[in-house]
């Protein structure tokens, strides 16, 4: 019982302070869950841009692709010393690319989404930014939903909402972004269906074991 009440401890210092504040919004994480059906976005940790009545939008953090970003564009002389990984940021409109900026000095026309993260524009800013993947990230397509969709996955149990960082939106390994995330949402739900601190204990062991192998 020891163990399993100071895991608990070290989690929750780990959760930021508005944990609690579980509403979608732009610069939120929407975490799939197990409930989520469908091989697209299984595991998928999303970064939401927008989410307003007209629908809602956000970008896929967590699947780095093999396509390299100067094959896909036709003038490409602006970003030909980029050797970042392009990411697949969602199945709509697949013939986009949308850009994220992790920087204190972000450009004109940048769109802070959280923290030092900004959405550039990407014909106008790309010159003037650095070009390592540290501190700009790439994304092909993005996630789209029509009015009134997210909220009933969400209401589906498909995703859970929890708040953002850039250090998480820029992870050095993105592979391990949904894994990192498990044990926050299983303490979130174990808070929310009560003080049954013996399973959840063993959950959250058990997720971790899992994000090992």
């Amino acid at each position: 019982m020891y163990r399993i009440a100071t895991s608990l401890t070290l989690i929750a210092c780990l959760i930021p302070a508005t944990v609690g504040a579980d509403y979608p919004a732009a610069g939120k994480f929407l975490v799939a869950t197990e409930e989520l059906r469908g091989a697209a976005f299984a595991r998928t940790v999303i970064l939401l841009l927008q989410y307003e009545e007209t629908g809602a939008m956000g970008l896929v953090v967590n699947r780095p692709t093999e396509a390299a970003l100067a094959d896909l564009l036709i003038d490409a002389e602006a970003l030909s010393n980029y050797r970042g990984t392009l990411y697949w940021g969602g199945p709509v409109q697949m013939s986009s690319v949308r850009a994220l900026l992790h920087s204190d000095a972000p450009p004109e026309g940048a769109m802070t989404i959280v923290d030092d993260v900004h959405l550039i524009p990407f014909d106008e800013a790309m010159p003037d930014t650095p070009t390592g993947q540290a501190s700009l990230r790439f994304f092909i397509g993005y996630a789209g939903w029509a009015p009134g969709q997210l909220d009933r996955e969400l209401a589906a149990g498909s995703w859970d909402v929890l708040p953002a960082t850039a250090d998480m939106v820029f992870a050095e390994d993105p592979g391990v972004i949904w894994q990192r995330l498990t044990p926050v949402r299983q303490y979130r739900a174990a808070i929310e269906s009560g003080p049954n601190y013996g399973s959840m204990g063993i959950r959250i062991r058990d997720r971790q074991s899992d994000a090992g192998t």
